[in-house]
Order: C-alpha cells, then structure tokens, then sequence
C-alpha cells in the first residue's frame, strides 16, 4: 500500500468514525430525555445483549477473515462468502430452536424481544465480517459506509418513532428501528457477497480453527464491558443502569479516534510482522500509547460539563465515577497491543482463556459489591478487571515475543492518567480551573509532539513538513 493510499485511509477511517460515534454520541442528550433512566437503562441492557450473542451467532469469524490475508491472499474473496454463507444457516437454527424452547416450554419471556435481539445479533455478526474485509483491503470508503448508514437511518426513525408513534413502551421505539435497519444492511450484504458455491469446508475449517477459541474471548470481552449494565439492571433497577450507561457513553469520544486509528493499525502491524520490521512498530506503538494518553487525561478534565450537556440533572449523580469509566477504556485500549500478537500467531486459545478469567472475575465483583455500592461499584470493578487483563496479556505475549511492547513503555503513560484522576477529584467543584488545565497541558504537548501526532495519523505518509 502507497502512502497515499495510507492517508485516504486514514482520513476516511477518522471521519467515518468520527460522524458514526458522533451520530450516537451527539442524539444522547435526544434519547435521554424522550426515553428516560428507566427506557435508557433497557436499550443500553438490549445493546449489551446483542454484544454478547453476536460473538456466538456469528462464532467469532471475522478472526478468521483477518487471518485469510495471510493464510488465503488470493481467496479471500471466496473466503469472506463461505463465512456468510454458514452465519446465515447458523443463525436461522438458532432463532428456530430458540422460538421451538419457547413455545414447548411455554416460557414467560417477550417474544418479540427475543426474535429482535436473535435477528439483530446475526445481522451485526455478517456485518462485522464484511467490515474486516473491507479493513484489511482498506476500501476505506466502502467500510466507512457500512459503518455510518446503519446507525444514521436508525437513529432517525427511532426519533420519529419515539416522537410521534410510540405511546407507552418507549424502549420499543429505539430498538425495533435498530433491529430493523441493521437485518436489511445484512441482508444486502449477504447478496452482495455470496456467491453461487457450496460452503468450502477448507475455508470454514480454517476459520472456525482460529474464531472458535474466540467466540469465548469475545463473549467473555462482551461480558467484562456490558455485564455491568445487566447486573445492574438486575440487582438495583433499571434507572441506576441508564445513569451508568450515559456515563459510560462518555468513552464515545476516545473511542472515535481509538477505533479509526484501529482500522489502520491492525492490517499496518500484520504487513510489519511480516516483514520482521518489529522496531519500527515499537517505535510507532510509544507514539500511538502517548496521543491516547493525551486524550484521555483531558477528557478526564472536561467530562462532567460535557455530560451536563448531554443529559438532564438526573444522571448528573454519576459525574463522580467519570475518571474510573476513563481509566477503564484507557487500560482496554492498551492491552490490545499484546492481543495483536497473539492474534498474529494464532494463539487464540490463550487469548480466550485469559479474557474469560477476568470476565468472571468482574462478575464476581460485580455480585459482591454492586448491591452494596450501585453503579459505583462497576465502575471501579470494570477498571480492576481490565487491569488484570492487561498484566496477564502482556505476559504471555512477551512469551511469543520478547522484544515487542517493552512493559516500561507504558508506565508513564499510565501515571500520567493516575495524576490526572487523582487531579480530577480536587478540582471536581472548579471548572473553570479543570478547563483551563486541559487546554493548556492538550496545547503543549499537541506542540511538542505535533509532527509524531501527524505521523501517526496517516502511518507512512510522510507530508512535507514534517521533513522541515
């Protein structure tokens, strides 16, 4: 890939995400006043839902497409429809079976719920394959696309819908639109990419080798990030749950860069591994490490007048727990660096086995502290989870390799987001003072770093004045 090909990327990668989380992040002031804590708390624990299933329904085989590129070069095309073909049939027995337990059991569940959730979930699981395709052909247009149409059309109508349809149930008014819209972008995508073959079994073979270990990790991923909700839901009430939920939506805005910059990062560190080019992604990965550390610590700082605008003073109760929500994505957002390794060498297993330790590690937690402490306590067991899963990542992939991510690259960043929580509380009553500590320490280092920042950015493509 050419640097100029690497720029457009990039840039494509960052606005598409950028307009796609800001779509969500932006109609949260919309949904939290039409619907509710109560109505909010149920369409966050319905999303955390469709995290957990998609993984199984779709049995992880997105895994298996990225490994194709290296496995499959020629193809991958081919690949990515074997993959479509047997989520299509997996899914239809999963919504029959589950509508046949139902009915035999007779089991006092909703229905409709369930059959939405069922279709939701297999419809998110064909889109992610094909958004792993497009990733790693980088047709940044095409995947930006399937990222932003979904969530802009179902965004408006559930808006019309809650508005002006919807009378009672108003949870309703969210979640149909966003079942509805992502089942039709599935099915397009399904007669796009299918072709008129039987399923490979090399292929499925390959794939389910490498994403079945996975449909636990990311099961267990799914549980350790959306489990909180649920539990809260389930051992408080559903408003606690809704004022968790905004709190945690704030991750929105550190998840637009982190998530463009992810789609560049993971097909440039394969192409370096295998060119052995492993100082060169050390180099790049301080530098990446130091850009998210600058974001967090000022999103720290301006969070809670951020959350005042986006939400009534109902959920303002949760300001409190702002740094532990930050810290929580930072620390996820950092052993990620050591999952790609393991990715890289296929040690899906282990990869499995450690997330689904500190997954019931949170739940355990979780059960132990939140009907004690609420929403405070997920917070804080959230964060002490996914530092668990950060030591242990990093100590088996330094097993695989050795040179890759030295620890001591990361100590300072993460004091430095230490300080800044820490900096938070003392001056959680001082605004203008946390505002005017964000813009100046953002200005220096945005200064200082300026041509690493735009390095990063655009991976490879060296603009002309960074040379000066």
């Amino acid at each position: 890939m050419n640097a100029n090909s690497y720029k457009k990327a990039s840039t494509f990668y960052l606005i598409g995400n950028i307009f796609n989380k800001g779509i969500a992040f932006l109609t949260v002031p919309i949904f939290t006043r039409i619907l509710g804590t109560n109505d909010y708390g149920l369409v966050n624990t319905y999303s955390s839902w469709i995290g957990i299933i998609t993984m199984f329904i779709g049995f992880a085989l997105h895994m298996g497409i990225r490994s194709s590129f290296i496995d499959f070069r020629s193809n991958v095309r081919e690949y990515l429809s074997t993959v479509i073909k047997f989520t299509l049939l997996t899914s239809s027995a999963v919504i029959l079976v589950t509508l046949g337990i139902i009915k035999i059991f007779n089991l006092n569940v909703p229905i409709l719920l369930v059959l939405l959730c069922l279709i939701h979930s297999s419809a998110s699981a064909i889109i992610e394959d094909v958004s792993y395709y497009f990733m790693m052909t980088y047709s940044y247009i095409k995947r930006t696309i399937i990222l932003v149409l979904p969530n802009l059309v179902s965004v408006v109508l559930s808006i019309i819908i809650i508005s002006f349809v919807m009378k009672n149930d108003l949870y309703l008014g969210r979640i149909i639109p966003d079942a509805a819209t992502m089942a039709a972008v599935g099915l397009v995508l399904s007669v796009i990419f299918i072709k008129k073959d039987k399923i490979n079994k090399t292929y499925l073979k390959h794939g389910l080798k490498i994403s079945a270990p996975l449909i636990l990790h990311g099961a267990a991923l799914n549980i350790l990030s959306q489990s909180d909700r649920i539990m809260i839901t389930w051992l408080v009430n559903a408003s606690q749950s809704g004022i968790y939920s905004l709190l945690y939506s704030l991750g929105m805005i550190s998840s637009v860069i982190i998530s463009a910059l992810d789609g560049i990062w993971i097909p440039w560190f394969t192409e370096k591994m295998n060119t052995n080019s492993k100082d060169e992604i050390n180099k790049m990965a301080v530098d990446y490490a130091k850009l998210i550390t600058y974001i967090m610590c000022c999103l720290i700082m301006v969070a809670p007048e951020i959350l005042k605008i986006l939400a009534s003073k109902p959920y303002w109760e949760g300001i409190k727990i702002i740094p532990l929500i930050i810290a929580a994505n930072y620390i996820s957002f950092m052993y990620t660096f050591y999952v790609n390794i393991e990715h890289y060498y296929k040690k899906t297993m282990q990869i499995s086995t450690l997330t689904i330790f500190a997954a019931v590690l949170n739940i355990i937690l979780n059960y132990l502290l939140i009907p004690k402490f609420g929403y405070v306590a997920a917070a804080l067991t959230t964060m002490i989870s996914y530092l668990t899963i950060l030591f242990l990542h990093s100590y088996f992939a330094k097993k695989i390799e050795p040179t890759l991510y030295p620890l001591k690259m990361f100590v300072l960043p993460i004091i430095e987001i230490s300080a800044f929580c820490g900096l938070f509380y003392l001056l959680i009553d001082k605004p203008i003072i946390r505002w005017i500590t964000a813009i100046v320490y953002f200005g220096v280092v945005a200064y200082i770093q300026r041509k690493k920042i735009v390095t990063i950015l655009l991976p490879n493509f060296k603009a002309k004045f960074i040379k000066k």
